[in-house]
């Protein structure tokens, strides 16, 4: 239906953007460990670092300059 594929195409656009960027980018292809703790920080990390590169790009967060 013409609604869906408006969705699916919002979609895309919001939801799989964080993950192309951490696969592409970053290089996260796979977890590193087995258990869900440790799998759940492990994705934590990445989801920072996609947050601070977010901020830092756009210009809501600057570094601090010497």
């Amino acid at each position: 239906t013409p609604e869906g594929k408006a969705l699916y195409n919002q979609r895309s656009h919001i939801a799989e953007t964080p993950f192309g960027h951490a696969k592409h980018n970053l290089g996260f292809k796979r977890f590193t460990s087995r258990r869900t703790t440790r799998a759940t920080a492990e994705f934590s990390f990445h989801a920072l670092v996609h947050n601070l590169f977010k901020a830092i790009t756009t210009g809501a967060l600057t570094p601090a300059t010497a």
